[in-house]
């Protein structure tokens, strides 16, 4: 069974030779290390050459996280497929642990959890939890998945179902479209031991910054709108994503208005407007309880 590595760069040259390094250091006889830059403009593309023929380097002018998935599932050959930012790093013998659990069981998808210490080694066993959730996701349900980029996997056969995807050049749709629709598509496995590190630094687009609080809503309304497009089965999680983005960023007041705008020439449909607003206001409600607000 060969592996495809997918790793994303856009100016993490300070990061990216310890990343390239963690998986070229993997101990499993067959896989490939797929590097996409996303037009960077710092060293990131002369570190790339020193690799030579070790790596594949896929250069490409900017435009965002998403088309770089796109760009390295277009050239990968493996039978399954790890996504890694160049940030982050494998931690050892994560290729061949997550190989044998594809093996061994029947699962489209394996998400292991990650690691913020930079230093962590994998236990010598694992948990691993076998996960269905697509019953839940027809049912319009959010499935629970708190793994980021660098932990997904998924068999070539689920990913080209879900790759290529609508891009962006700033981070609205990414890992969790990707996880969704990978949870409504098949079942899968979460490895409850972490095999991968993710570092947390202050040139993060996304995790542990102060961005997240105004990226997060644009991020659930176009997740939200794509996959009700893309995937009949998953309307209600759609209308349920969009209605949590209106509700995180906008007033009781305001909720049918841009609920309108979110919703009018999307997937739903005009009708969809009063439901949306419906369970956005509730949505908003909740919150503003939660937060013991009047």
């Amino acid at each position: 069974m060969k592996l495809s590595v997918l790793i994303n760069n856009f100016n993490y040259s300070q990061y990216l030779r310890a990343c390239i390094d963690s998986v070229l250091s993997q101990a499993y006889p067959d896989f490939e290390v797929i590097v996409v830059d996303d037009g960077s403009t710092d060293d990131s593309r002369e570190i790339l050459a020193s690799y030579s023929e070790q790596i594949m380097a896929v250069l490409k002018e900017n435009g965002g996280q998403a088309s770089s998935f796109n760009a390295g599932f277009a050239v990968a050959s493996g039978d399954i497929l790890f996504l890694l930012d160049a940030d982050d790093a494998f931690l050892p013998g994560k290729l061949a642990h997550i190989a044998e659990i594809y093996d061994r069981n029947d699962i489209d998808w394996c998400f292991d959890r990650v690691t913020t210490n930079e230093g962590d080694q994998p236990a010598a066993e694992l948990q691993v939890t076998l996960s269905d959730k697509r019953d839940t996701l027809r049912r319009g349900g959010f499935p629970s998945l708190p793994v980021p980029t660098s932990g997904l996997s998924f068999r070539r056969s689920l990913l080209s179902q879900i790759l290529p995807m609508s891009v962006a050049k700033d981070v609205v749709l990414s890992d969790n479209y990707i996880k969704f629709a990978a949870a409504y598509l098949g079942r899968g496995a979460i490895v409850e031991t972490p095999l991968t590190f993710q570092r947390i630094h202050a040139s993060n687009r996304y995790t542990g910054t102060s961005r997240a609080k105004t990226l997060r809503p644009r991020i659930m309304i176009a997740t939200g709108l794509e996959l009700a497009r893309r995937y009949d089965g998953l309307h209600s999680l759609g209308k349920s994503l969009v209605a949590g983005g209106i509700a995180e960023t906008t007033s009781l007041l305001k909720l049918r208005s841009e609920a309108r705008n979110a919703v009018v020439g999307g997937p739903f449909g005009d009708d969809a407007v009063n439901e949306v607003a419906l369970m956005a206001a509730r949505k908003r409600l909740g919150n503003m309880l939660r937060r013991g607000q009047s």
